[in-house]
């Protein structure tokens, strides 16, 4: 079985309130749903059974949303909510329900529709024996820092100091242990832990081939508007 997901949709988006004031990034719409319909059912139709949404931020027009189509969905869906005076961070989030997880499991990004083959990384993760497996995309758009260095036999992960030797960046999601978690604080960044867990040489990586569309920015919300349509060959294509 497909391990369970966690999805991070708890953050302010502040780039995204161009977009829309109203709304969280998880409900910009996108041809006529909320992109986090179309997150989900990507999910599902890749076998995963259960999935972990972390909100913050207009947390109550997500709960609300997600019980509108709950229904419809062959997924079981279990909220981690954090106040929006307190936001834990994405790591702290994640610390807050680990108790609720299993050994290892998917965490991605809310702000990102990602053409992966869940099973293939589980596959590899189970393989490489290592706590944690990235995704990562070889990027040339300028639009979006790169944060891995790549080479053979090395792997280095810093979102906060960019480096020319940076060619990739993460993907939006990675399959990790439980264990990472285990000595870390209640509120921080998961970026600070896998900054520290690649010094540790504790990442290996599956390459994406195709981009991520994404919503976090008014430049990447375009783009994802005008490329919508590729979601619907990919998303089969992929997990064949």
């Amino acid at each position: 079985m497909i391990p369970e997901v966690v999805i991070l949709c708890g953050g302010f988006g502040t780039r995204a309130r161009q977009i829309n004031k109203k709304l969280p990034k998880a409900l910009l719409p996108l041809n006529q749903k909320p992109f986090l319909y179309w997150v989900l059912r990507n999910l599902e139709n890749q076998g995963v059974k259960k999935v972990f949404l972390c909100i913050g931020y207009k947390g109550n027009l997500i709960r609300s949303f997600v019980k509108k189509i709950e229904d419809k969905l062959n997924l079981k869906i279990i909220f981690s909510e954090e106040s929006e005076k307190n936001l834990l961070g994405t790591g702290g989030a994640i610390k807050k329900i680990l108790s609720k997880l299993g050994n290892y499991f998917y965490i991605m990004n809310g702000d990102t529709f990602l053409f992966m083959n869940l099973k293939k990384m589980f596959l590899k993760f189970l393989k490489k024996k290592k706590p944690i497996l990235m995704m990562v995309y070889k990027n040339l758009d300028k639009n979006h820092q790169n944060n891995v260095i790549l080479k053979k036999n090395f792997f280095y992960y810093n979102k906060d100091n960019f480096e020319k030797r940076m060619k990739y960046i993460d993907y939006g999601i990675m399959l990790v242990e439980k264990k990472i978690f285990f000595k870390t604080k209640n509120k921080f960044q998961i970026s600070d832990l896998l900054t520290r867990q690649s010094n540790l040489k504790n990442i290996t990586y599956l390459k994406a081939q195709n981009k991520f569309l994404e919503i976090g920015s008014l430049h990447g919300y375009k783009q994802t508007l005008k490329n919508f349509k590729k979601i619907y060959n990919e998303i089969h294509r992929t997990i064949s």
